[in-house]
């Protein structure tokens, strides 16, 4: 149930909020999400910008960054772009973005990374207790150069 009154009762551009616009956000491997939105804010080349229902047409480039969707009746969405192309009509908008990821793809991918990263062989090199000792004394060695003092 919306608390708002019915958009005809609404002057200007406050009908226009009551409304909801299509958007569909698609990336070079397929579509990650679409839906109706309220709002839609996206990351332009020349600055960020927002679109609501009845914007005038707009072809934009993008930048890379965040986009974010507020779907009608849930919460909001981010989805990361790293660049692309943008149509906006009055009641539709068509994101082409160059790699597009959901947020929570996002946050998922950079535990992958961490983890592979923390089992890699160089990183299981470099915890090593006698790379440690080794890197400890050449730091103490360095220090002791950089005063000018004897080091041994």
């Amino acid at each position: 149930m919306s608390s708002l009154p019915p958009a005809s009762a609404l002057p200007g551009i406050v009908a226009d909020v009551a409304e909801a616009l299509a958007v569909q956000i698609i990336s070079l491997t397929g579509e990650i999400w679409s839906g109706e939105v309220r709002e839609i804010s996206l990351p332009g080349g020349e600055g960020r910008f927002g679109v609501l229902a009845r914007h005038a047409p707009l072809l934009a480039t993008l930048r890379e960054g965040m986009v974010s969707v507020f779907p009608v009746n849930e919460p909001p969405l981010h989805v990361y772009v790293s660049g692309g192309h943008v149509e906006v009509q009055p009641g539709r908008v068509i994101v082409l973005a160059d790699l597009a990821l959901r947020s929570e793809d996002l946050d998922e991918a950079r535990a992958r990374v961490a983890r592979e990263t923390a089992s890699a062989p160089m990183a299981a090199a470099l915890t090593d207790p006698d790379t440690a000792k080794v890197h400890a004394e050449l730091a103490w060695a360095r220090g002791q150069q950089l005063r000018g003092l004897p080091f041994k």
